[in-house]
């Protein structure tokens, strides 16, 4: 009877810990803070977009001349240039390794992971979610973004 107990017990605190954050609404009140591509910052919260990767900040890659250039300052400056002083609406659902809470993010109604995806500036991270695969073949296909010249994809590249 007691190991059951015991069993009950870690079920609920594990069941309580993975849900807290998960489905809380963040809106911004104070300045947004572009940390890179995928990230941003305000009210004292980190929140890394849902469901993308975006090119590292040191990551170069080549443009349609193959000239190099750096890819993941241009996805943070598409972020900045998206924001620029707008009120951001996130929709929490988790937390990942380094404890920054994960969501999807909306100025408005324009869900800002998908604009970044289907203006080639992040890629549909995969390994996650599979929810903006049609807007990266959108991209790729209108060569927009990185689809214009040559990259290696932020997982990858990190892993070099």
């Amino acid at each position: 009877m007691f190991g059951l107990r015991k069993y009950i017990l870690f079920f609920l605190i594990t069941l309580y810990a993975f849900s807290l954050n998960a489905n809380e609404e963040i809106i911004s009140n104070t300045e947004v803070i572009v940390v890179d591509g995928d990230t941003i910052k305000f009210n004292n919260k980190k929140i890394r977009l849902h469901g993308i990767d975006t090119p590292e900040i040191k990551q170069i890659c080549k443009n349609n001349k193959y000239e190099d250039y750096k890819c993941g300052i241009k996805a943070k400056l598409a972020l900045i240039n998206l924001i620029n002083k707008h009120k951001i609406k996130c929709l929490i659902n988790g937390k990942d390794r380094y404890k920054r809470l994960i969501g999807t993010c909306f100025i408005k109604d324009l869900n800002i992971n998908s604009w970044l995806v289907k203006n080639g500036w992040a890629l549909a991270y995969r390994k996650y979610s599979t929810i903006y695969t049609d807007e990266e073949d959108w991209a790729k296909i209108n060569l927009k973004g990185l689809w214009q010249g040559e990259f290696i994809e932020p997982w990858k590249w990190r892993k070099k």
